[in-house]
């Protein structure tokens, strides 16, 4: 049985010479501005996610059985976390 021959494919080097890095950060491409949502679509877009949240935490209580009690305890504990993590967005 032969040994199949695979032809050896050129892998493409990555580096400050060929530019892309310069263009990359460079302000001569194009800018866009930051998107801005209006006030309708904010209250819209936090309705959305609480349902969303509400929807999860019920299916959640039903398979697990759980009281209120414990569900809102079990939330305590999510926000006490995400407040103890560093912030990710825009203050």
């Amino acid at each position: 049985m032969k040994p199949i021959k695979r032809s050896v494919q050129p892998q493409n080097d990555f580096n400050n010479t060929n530019g892309y890095l310069d263009k990359i950060s460079s302000n001569s491409i194009r800018q866009y501005p930051e998107w801005k949502p209006t006030q309708e679509q904010l209250e819209g877009d936090i309705n959305e996610t609480i349902e969303e949240i509400r929807s999860s935490i019920s299916k959640l209580q039903r398979n697990i059985k759980a009281s209120d009690r414990y569900i809102l305890g079990l939330l305590d504990v999510v926000a006490d976390d995400y407040r103890a993590q560093p912030p990710t967005g825009k203050q």
